[in-house]
């Protein structure tokens, strides 16, 4: 075969062919964009790593600082990356409080937990006792895919 010939025996894409791909291509890039902004929501309503947290007890240690003893169960078998406790609503004003767990020096165990039933603490908190249970929230971190973090609402 010469070459016009073979230039030839290319199919030229027709007008219909060519509308279908950019079709295609809009589909797909809208699926994609609404996968990554609708995902990770939908994962923290559906999905959630951790069930709600529940206080077992709370201990004031000084007017502004107490300490907290939970129980959550994991639901799932996500790599823990953080925790954040906010003094306030998440509807009004708040504001990120210190929380440090409390653990033996000697503890070098992974922060990482198996899936089922957990008991933790005791965790020293930045606010005082009386305002643990009615003026704060709790969201967890969790790494269970390569596609967003997921945040997990624990408490209330």
């Amino acid at each position: 075969m010469s070459r016009p010939q073979l230039l030839d025996a290319l199919p030229i894409p027709s007008g219909l062919a060519l509308l279908k791909t950019l079709f295609g291509s809009i589909g797909l890039f809208c699926g994609l964009y609404s996968f990554f902004l609708l995902g990770p929501d939908i994962e923290t309503r559906y999905r959630p790593v951790l069930s709600k947290l529940t206080i077992t007890e709370v201990r004031e240690l000084t007017p502004d600082t107490s300490l907290v003893r939970a129980e959550f169960t994991k639901l799932r078998g996500c790599e823990y990356m953080g925790i954040a406790w906010y003094r306030g609503s998440e509807a009004n004003d708040f504001e990120r409080i210190s929380m440090t767990p409390v653990k033996d020096p000697e503890d070098t165990s992974s922060p990482n937990r198996p899936v089922g039933t957990q008991r933790a603490g005791p965790w020293r908190l930045t606010m005082p006792a009386g305002e643990v249970r009615q003026n704060s929230f709790v969201q967890v971190f969790h790494r269970c895919h390569p596609f967003w973090t997921t945040m997990t609402r624990f408490y209330p």
